[in-house]
Order: C-alpha cells, then structure tokens, then sequence
C-alpha cells in the first residue's frame, strides 16, 4: 500500500456524504486494481486512454465507499461524474447536467518539448506543468488526480500520486472550447486561476518519495 501526505483541511460539498477518508480508500482501492493489470496494456495504449481507465476506475471506487449514497452518473458523457443516488430516475437531459454531484478528472501532467521519455515510465523528474481538461466551461467542482507510473515486480504501473479539489471554479477558469466542428470531442484547458484554486484544494500526495511532494508545490505553489 502507499503511503500519502494528507491535508484534512479539505471538505466535499456534492450532494452525497463524502469525507478524505473515502477518497483516500478510493485510492488505494484503485490502485490495487491499476497494479493488477498487465503491464502490456499500459505499454499498448496511450496516456489519454490511461488516464480515462484510471478515471473509471476511481469513480466506481469511490461510489463503493459512500454505501449507496451515490451512483455514477449512467450517460456517458453526463455530468457531473458521480451523483447523488436520488437522481437515479431523472430523464437523460438532466443527467447531462445534473446540478449538484463530483467531477472527477484525471491526467499524468505535461513535460517540457522533446523530452523523451519511454513509454509508461516515471515522468515525475521532468514535469513541467499540471492542469486538466474538461468538456464545457460550466464545472464549477472538480476533484483533479494526478498519476505517474511507479515500478513493481510485474512491470511499471500507474499509481494515482495526487488529489486536489475545488468547488470554487467559474466559467473564466476554463479556456476557450476547441473540437467544436465534426465528430472531434469538445474540450476546454484550465487556465491559471483554476490551477491555483485546484492548488490550494490539494488533500493527498504520494509520500513514498519525497520528489512528489516537491515538485507538486514547486507546480502549485503551496508549502
């Protein structure tokens, strides 16, 4: 199991019970499952599927810790992520933008230019920057995780190193919306306003090398 730096300073208000604790056993809880995995499949796909499966599998994991009190949000691309269980009979044009409920996303981070780096190994000596995507400007809560892969006996595997969580955003925290014509998905980058307040939300950090918590402040700019 890995260890984590927690802040308890953090509280979730999505319409569901939900404490650090739960997420902090929705980590581990997924990542036993990412470790179980083979590592060819990580080889194989690219860090956008990755970060969609390790995101699937958090969501489902923290649904299981709120006792029945939540649900994933059943239409694809509804949101937010995770709602509360009492929406489970509304139509599918509420569930594509249900009012209350957790966003989650997650990403591995940007390097610099023409860093090379094998696939599906630690990029956590070379990160340059954190921000996540989302598909409209209207999430105003996110609960952001952050993953990196960490060596085991089977191959290297993604770890979920970092967990951050605002209900603060606003639609001036997201970029422009690009993908906007044909069938390419729509998406909208963060900007720097909610990076900080993404930044001043963080809850937990890998601990098992101290190069994790560093280079997250040095991104966030927190002590």
């Amino acid at each position: 199991m890995h260890n984590y730096i927690i802040n308890p300073a953090i509280s979730f208000y999505c319409g569901f019970p939900l404490t650090i604790n739960h997420v902090i056993t929705a980590i581990h809880n997924s990542n036993d499952i990412l470790e179980s995995l083979p590592f060819s499949l990580y080889r194989s796909i690219d860090y956008k599927t990755t970060s969609s499966l390790i995101g699937c599998t958090f969501c489902e994991n923290i649904v299981q810790t709120t006792n029945g009190m939540a649900i994933v949000n059943p239409i694809e691309k509804g949101h937010p992520d995770i709602i509360p269980c009492t929406a489970a009979g509304s139509t599918e044009i509420q569930l594509r933008n249900y009012p209350i409920g957790l966003e989650i996303k997650c990403t591995i981070g940007s390097i610099p230019k023409n860093t090379l780096i094998e696939k599906a190994s630690s990029r956590i000596h070379e990160l340059s920057n954190i921000t996540w995507q989302a598909h409209h400007q209207e999430v105003t809560q996110l609960l952001g995780i952050t993953f990196d892969y960490i060596t085991t006996a089977t191959g290297n595997k993604p770890v979920i190193t970092a967990a951050f969580y605002s209900n603060q955003l606003c639609k001036d925290d997201w970029g422009a919306i690009s993908g906007t014509s044909g069938r390419n998905t729509k998406v909208c980058g963060m900007k720097a306003s909610g990076k900080q307040k993404m930044g001043a939300g963080w809850f937990a950090i890998l601990d098992d090398d101290p190069v994790y918590f560093e280079k997250y402040s040095q991104i966030f700019k927190f002590t």
